[in-house]
C-alpha cells in the first residue's frame, strides 16, 4: 500500500513513536486499575507501593506490547511478503490499544467482565483493520497473520514461562513490598469494612 508522502513523514517521526508508546502505556495502567487494582488494594501496600505496582504493570503491558506487534510483523512477512517499515506499522497498529484506555470500566460490578471483553474484541477489530490499512492484505490474510504472530508469541511466553514469571514476581516483591501476588480465590469475599448489615444488629 502507498501512503502520500506527508503522511509517511508523519508516521515515521519520533513524535508519532512516543505518542503510540504513550497510548499503550496508558492503556496498560487502564488495565491495570481494572484487573489488579483490587488485587493491589486486598494485598494491603501503601499508596506509594500501589502506584508503583500500576507503573511496572504498565511497562510491562507496553514491552508485551510491542513483542507482539513485532511477531506480527514477523508473521506478516513471512506468510505475505509484506515490506512495511517496522516503526510505521508499530504507529499504526497501536491505534488497536484504543478502546483499552477504558479497561478500568472491568471493575465495574456485573458487568466488568463483560466489558472486558467487548474492549478486546473492539480492541482486535481495529487492530486487522490497521493491519489491512497498512499492508494491504485482504482481511483475511490479516486475521491470518494476526492469528499466526500471537500464536508465536504465545508459543515463546511458554517456552519463557518459567523464567517470566520468576521475573514478574521479582517485580512485584520490589515494587509492592508483598513476597507473592495474592490470587483471586486468595481474596476475601467481603471487603472488610463494607460487610452487609443484618437486619436487628446495631
Amino acid at each position: 500500500m502507498t501512503l502520500p508522502i506527508e503522511w509517511l513523514n508523519v508516521l515515521l517521526s519520533p513524535q508519532a513513536i512516543a505518542a503510540a508508546t504513550l497510548l499503550i502505556f496508558l492503556a496498560g495502567l487502564s488495565e491495570g486499575v481494572g484487573t489488579q487494582g483490587v488485587t493491589l488494594l486486598m494485598s494491603r501496600i501503601t499508596p506509594l507501593r500501589f502506584a508503583m505496582g500500576l507503573l511496572a504493570s504498565a511497562l510491562l503491558y507496553v514491552l508485551s506490547a510491542v513483542i507482539w506487534m513485532w511477531t506480527l510483523w514477523l508473521a506478516m512477512r513471512a506468510l505475505f511478503g509484506v515490506e512495511v517499515p517496522l516503526r510505521l506499522f508499530f504507529v499504526t497498529v497501536s491505534t488497536a490499544y484504543g478502546p483499552l484506555l477504558l479497561g478500568a470500566l472491568a471493575l465495574l460490578p456485573l458487568v466488568g467482565p463483560a466489558i472486558r471483553w467487548g474492549l478486546r474484541l473492539w480492541s482486535f477489530s481495529i487492530a486487522l483493520a490497521s493491519i489491512v490499512a497498512v499492508t494491504g492484505l485482504t482481511h483475511w490474510q490479516a486475521a491470518v497473520g494476526a492469528l499466526a504472530g500471537t500464536l508465536l508469541m504465545e508459543g515463546a511466553r511458554w517456552l519463557l514461562s518459567e523464567p517470566a514469571e520468576a521475573v514478574a514476581r521479582r517485580i512485584w516483591a520490589l515494587t509492592t513490598g508483598k513476597p507473592h501476588l495474592v490470587r483471586r480465590e486468595e481474596l476475601p469475599q467481603v471487603i472488610p469494612g463494607y460487610e452487609p448489615v443484618v437486619k436487628g444488629e446495631r
